[in-house]
């Protein structure tokens, strides 16, 4: 396994009154199919864990099984199954619908109940003396999305989450297909909710997103990105607004800093990733990459400012300073 570190540069910096008080590094790839166009950074063939940009990923058998077809999933279903949502009250109900579908109940779940990442849920259930559930779990939908394959593949359901299931096999052994990544260069452990997770360089990475999200095969999943952006995370989730905002790119988001872009008409992505997983810089970083490579030009002025502030503000607004991009992409 290849131990050198990966080479991070500064990203974002914030300056207040002339004094550069906070900066964040880290890397940024733009590349298509054939590989990288420009990168800022340099990951030196360092692996990162996927964490949930693995989601789409590993959700994709549903197609390939006709999974899709068996149990008439909907786009906002299959949107829900590749989400890192905020437990709102329309994703617990896809969620519901899933499980009803596919002959299971929340308590079939093996991800763990708490609290939602919405705070109008949280609100709801105080108000209502309620607790939070598994279907809360911001990764209760890719839960779901594996209940499915285990039924279907006849794989055991009462451990599924751990490595020793057949389960692990087929999703790291499918998704090594889309990177195109040999199984034996890669790195195994277990993501936050318990499923396997799997590292891979950050170039691969970007590859399984190009394979997956450019491929007629899996439009589906395609579309309910692009239709459904609010069911693949939640009010202000960075990759739910960019792809509101858009009219031809997917975003999905992933823990320790990690966003992946995909502009559908190029075939192009960008992989960004924060060193220190700071979300706001993470944020800054992604959409002032999607400005340079003009990947916004659709968009307006105020929708964009809608999902990032680049001021620093007192508590009453005042202007104190400016955040600010360090990096080139052109």
């Amino acid at each position: 396994m290849n131990n050198k570190e990966a080479e991070y540069t500064k990203l974002v910096e914030y300056n207040r009154n002339g004094l550069n008080e906070q900066v964040h590094f880290g890397i940024i790839l733009h590349m298509n199919k054939k590989g990288i166009i420009k990168k800022v950074g340099n990951d030196n063939g360092y692996k990162f864990y996927h964490r949930s940009c693995m989601k789409p990923l590993q959700v994709s058998p549903i197609i390939d099984l006709g999974l899709d077809k068996k149990y008439n999933l909907t786009l906002e279903e299959i949107a829900v199954c590749c989400a890192s949502h905020t437990g709102d009250l329309i994703h617990q109900e896809k969620i519901k619908s899933i499980l009803n579908k596919i002959g299971y109940k929340e308590d079939d779940l093996l991800c763990p109940p708490h609290s939602p990442l919405s705070k109008e849920e949280q609100k709801r259930l105080i108000l209502n003396n309620l607790e939070p559930t598994k279907i809360h779990n911001n990764c209760s939908g890719k839960h779901s999305a594996m209940l499915s394959i285990c039924k279907e593949m006849n794989f055991p359901t009462s451990n599924y989450k751990d490595l020793d299931n057949p389960l692990s096999e087929f999703i790291i052994k499918h998704v090594c297909k889309l990177c195109e990544v040999n199984k034996d260069d890669i790195v195994i452990s277990k993501d936050g909710c318990g499923l396997p997770v799997i590292a891979t360089t950050l170039e691969e990475l970007g590859r399984g997103f190009l394979n997956l999200f450019t491929n007629k095969k899996y439009e589906k999943i395609t579309k309910a990105f692009l239709n459904y952006p609010y069911l693949i995370g939640g009010k202000n989730r960075q990759d739910s607004e960019i792809i509101n905002i858009s009219k031809n790119l997917v975003a999905k988001v992933g823990a320790c800093g990690l966003c992946v872009v995909v502009n559908i008409e190029k075939e192009e992505c960008i992989v960004v990733k924060i060193a220190d997983s700071n979300m706001e810089a993470r944020t800054i970083a992604t959409i002032d990459a999607l400005l340079q490579l003009k990947w916004l030009e659709t968009v307006s002025a105020s929708q964009v400012n809608n999902i990032y502030i680049k001021k620093i503000l007192s508590q009453d607004n005042e202007v104190l300073g400016s955040i600010n991009s360090c990096f080139n992409l052109n």
